[in-house]
């Protein structure tokens, strides 16, 4: 589906991502890594918000390496963020009103029947839903998830992993950034493993914490496994 072919950016001379190569295929894969790691520049490359140093981003054989974020979403790569972006002083129904008629699709998210109620009078569950439900109506091929499960309460945690789990069974390609090691575990179907700026590991979620080299970037050289 989407080709990452040995991209790498620069900031002020510090190197942030170094020669990344990886697909994006027909699943849900999760982007893990510690602070720093490169997580949300590779993202911001991949969406179009940045332009990196060297390397190619391919979508089905075509190069789309540094075309506007407008331009990729009319190719169906869409990206959410961890800070939402919604009208908040508009409903519910008027947020979706702006990219779609159908209204049917709130009842997806459960948000339906709160359709009158101003954006900025939900709960931080709804609001993430809402993120989300404007993405997918702009009927993406490949959808970015910005730290989905940030801020959720465990029960809004484990719908939103139903909903981005039912997504991905409509033949939407999924990667997820996300700090909620556990949560996106639960979703995952595949993981990388970023740390400064390089893949130290890419697999399934079960062996990822089973990885010497994970174990080091997250814990240290000393870390013991009880």
């Amino acid at each position: 589906m989407l080709s990452v072919v040995n991209i790498s950016k620069n900031f002020n001379g510090l190197k942030v991502l170094e020669d990344i190569s990886f697909e994006i295929k027909k699943e849900r894969l999760g982007i893990i890594g510690p602070n720093g790691a490169g997580k949300t520049t590779l993202f911001n490359i991949i969406s179009g918000f940045l332009k990196p140093d060297s390397g190619k981003i391919i979508l089905k054989g075509d190069d789309i390496t540094g075309k506007k974020p407008s331009e990729l979403a009319k190719k169906g790569i869409i990206r959410t963020f961890q800070i939402m972006k919604v009208f908040e002083n508009m409903t519910i129904e008027e947020n979706l009103l702006t990219i779609t008629d159908d209204l049917s699709i709130l009842k997806d998210f459960e948000l339906y029947e709160k359709r009158k109620e101003l954006a900025r009078n939900l709960s931080q569950g709804e609001l993430r839903r809402l993120s989300l439900c404007l993405a997918i109506a702009k009927k993406p091929k490949i959808l970015l998830l910005d730290e989905p499960f940030s801020g959720l309460s465990k029960k809004e945690a484990e719908k939103m992993a139903g909903i981005i789990t039912e997504i991905s069974f409509n033949g939407t390609s999924l990667a997820i950034v996300e700090h909620r090691i556990k949560e996106l575990f639960n979703v995952a179907e595949r993981v990388i493993v970023l740390n400064s700026g390089s893949i130290i590991f890419d697999g399934d979620p079960e062996s990822v914490t089973e990885n010497p080299a994970v174990r080091e970037a997250y814990f240290g050289r000393n870390y013991v496994r009880s």
